[in-house]
């Protein structure tokens, strides 16, 4: 008796799982033909408002520098 339930608890959440997956995938597959086809979802699409911002460099832009050759390591060569 016992191994007939722990297989009927087995395949109900093996259904519940199954179930679960299919929803997943229809609801991504839908998004993705959405947006394969450019078309909105639906209304729970807010248009975006563009935002003012001021960004500036952490580190000011330098041009590469060649290197300056020491008349002591010169005189060694």
């Amino acid at each position: 008796m016992t191994a007939a339930l722990a297989t009927l608890v087995f395949l109900a959440a093996a259904w519940a799982a199954i179930l679960l997956l299919a929803r997943t995938f229809e609801e991504k597959w839908t998004e993705m033909g959405a947006a394969l086809t450019r078309e909105p979802l639906g209304a729970a699409e807010l248009p975006r408002a563009a935002i003012a911002a001021r960004i500036s460099p952490r580190y000011p832009v330098q041009r590469p520098m060649r290197a300056q050759a020491r008349p002591l390591l010169r005189a060694a060569a």
